[in-house]
């Protein structure tokens, strides 16, 4: 018998027959279903890992870089001339009218109507108020409340605490004693020997009848079915996924050798033969395109410079100031006409 059990005559490791029947049919079910799914997952991961860098290079060259010199050579520059120009406009047309009439007729008017409403209810209303609740309301108050007190003394107070100490005192002392007597005969006590005499023991009963019925069943199929069939389906599954893996890698690199061969490297002649040549001058040209549009945004921005400076000049009457960083060729407390 001991030489049948290290054979493993019951499963080498002690298993029992049930996990031997179980292992190895669960282990082919599991290759023959995972193994597609795990070529079919590696082949998507390697082209959306594809695609993703082909699509980020396109975005990046067609979409990413135009819009950048689009927003930095056109767009942020007349933004800031526009910008320049509504708020000197804004500053000078509206800004300016509205604090000179704020602090020079509003504020003034202001103050002399808060000083004379002030006036009027300090005379008109505090001190006529003021007079009656000091020499007439108090007084008169003082005088009814010292009356009202003592015939609520004698008429109410006397004979309430008296009914209180005499009648309601001793009458509430024995409803009191009366309602704990009836209580502990008519609840307490019953309560008690139910619990006793009927509960513990019908409880104790159906505790024993459901832990020998129903749990220890239920216990001996998780420890000696369950368990071990659930671990053969996961062991198989594993394994299963690591076997897929190892032939998903394989088809894996047979498919980028092919893609290399076929796609890759003909794609990179055309790139250097045909593309190159003509793309270079294209970036010349635009380059030029950008510098043009960088000094004709320039000679707007001086445009816009002296028109503010113009209208400051109208509105204000103040002396037309020196541009920060002049032109060239004129002096630094020059002001250019």
């Amino acid at each position: 018998m001991r030489e049948r059990g290290d054979a493993g005559g019951y499963g080498g490791n002690g298993d029992g027959c049930l996990t031997v029947a179980v292992r190895m049919p669960a282990r082919i079910v599991a290759l023959v279903v995972v193994l597609p799914l795990r070529v079919a997952w590696d082949a998507l991961m390697a082209a959306g890992r594809a695609l993703g860098r082909a699509g980020g290079w396109l975005v990046r060259v067609l979409v990413v870089a135009p819009a950048v010199a689009l927003w930095r050579y056109v767009l942020a520059p007349v933004g800031r001339a526009v910008v320049w120009a509504v708020r000197g406009l804004v500053r000078y047309l509206v800004v300016v009218p509205a604090v000179a009439l704020w602090r020079y007729v509003l504020a003034p008017v202001g103050r002399a109507v808060v000083w004379l409403v002030h006036g009027l209810v300090r005379y008109v209303v505090v001190v006529p108020a003021v007079a009656l609740w000091r020499y007439v309301l108090v007084p008169l108050g003082r005088a009814s409340g010292a009356g009202a007190v003592w015939v609520l003394r004698a008429l109410l107070a006397a004979p309430l605490a008296a009914l209180y100490r005499h009648v309601l005192v001793p009458v509430a002392a024995g409803a009191a004693w009366l309602a704990r007597w009836a209580v502990r005969a008519l609840v307490v006590l019953p309560a008690v020997a139910l619990w006793r005499y009927v509960l513990v023991p019908v409880t104790l009963a159906v505790a024993w009848l459901v832990r020998w019925v129903v749990v220890a069943p239920l216990l001996l199929l998780w420890r000696r079915v369950l368990v071990p069939v659930a671990r053969e389906v996961r062991d198989a599954l594993l394994v299963a996924w690591r076997v897929a893996g190892y032939v998903s890698r394989a088809v894996g690199r047979a498919l980028k050798w092919l893609v290399t061969v076929v796609l890759v490297v003909p794609a990179a002649w055309v790139w250097r033969a045909l593309v190159l040549p003509v793309w270079r001058p294209v970036r010349r040209a635009a380059a030029e395109a950008r510098r043009a549009v960088h000094d004709a945004l320039a000679a707007v921005r001086e445009t816009v410079r002296g028109v503010r400076a113009d209208l400051r000049t109208a509105l204000t009457g103040a002396p037309r100031p020196v541009e920060r960083g002049g032109r060239r060729g004129e002096p630094e407390g020059r002001n250019p006409q």
